[in-house]
C-alpha cells in the first residue's frame, strides 16, 4: 500500500515538475491558454489514476470481508462480555448470600447459577453448603426471586428452637 501512495505521488510530482518547465519554455501568444488547460488536464489524470485503476469488484470483495470480520468480532466482544457479567452476577450474588446467611448466624458459602431473560443474567438457582434455613429460603425467595425448586441445601430444614 504504501509503496502505491509512494508512486502515485511521485507521479504526481513528476507531472508537476514537467509542466512547470513546459510552461517556462512556452512564448507569450494565443498557445500559452491551449497549453495550460492540456496541462492542467493531464495534472487531473495524474491525480485521478488510482480511481480509474481501482477495481470497484475487487474493492467490494474486500469491504464485504471487513464487514464479516468485524460482525465476528462483535459478536465475539459480545459473548465474552455476557461471559463476564454472568460471571460476575454469580460471584456477587453468593457473596450477597453469605453475608445474609451470617446475619442470620449461619456460617455458609454458596453457589449460584444464572440464566438469561430478556438478554440479561439472573439468578435461577443456588447450592448451599448447610442445612435448610427457613428464613435464608424466605430472603432468598423474596429478595433475589430464587424459588424453593431453585434453592439447592446440603441437608434438611434446620429446626429453630424458639
Amino acid at each position: 500500500m504504501w509503496d502505491t501512495l509512494r508512486s502515485w505521488l511521485m507521479g504526481i510530482i513528476a507531472a508537476g515538475v514537467v509542466l512547470s518547465v513546459l510552461y517556462a519554455l512556452l512564448p507569450k501568444g494565443r498557445w500559452r491558454p491551449a497549453a495550460r488547460a492540456a496541462g492542467g488536464v493531464a495534472l487531473l489524470l495524474v491525480i485521478l489514476r488510482p480511481v480509474v485503476d481501482l477495481d470497484m469488484g475487487t474493492f467490494a470483495l474486500s469491504y464485504d470481508d471487513y464487514e464479516r470480520q468485524i460482525e465476528a468480532l462483535t459478536e465475539e466482544y459480545r459473548q465474552t462480555a455476557s461471559q463476564e457479567l454472568t460471571a460476575l452476577i454469580e460471584e456477587k450474588t453468593a457473596a450477597y448470600i453469605a453475608s445474609k446467611g451470617a446475619e442470620l448466624g449461619l456460617d455458609c458459602t454458596a453457589q449460584v447459577e444464572t440464566e438469561v431473560r430478556d438478554g440479561v443474567p439472573y439468578p435461577s438457582s443456588v447450592t448451599l453448603d448447610v442445612s435448610r434455613d427457613p428464613a435464608l429460603a424466605a430472603w432468598m425467595a423474596t429478595e433475589l426471586d430464587i424459588g424453593e425448586s431453585g434453592q439447592h441445601w446440603a441437608g434438611p430444614e434446620v429446626e429453630v428452637n424458639g
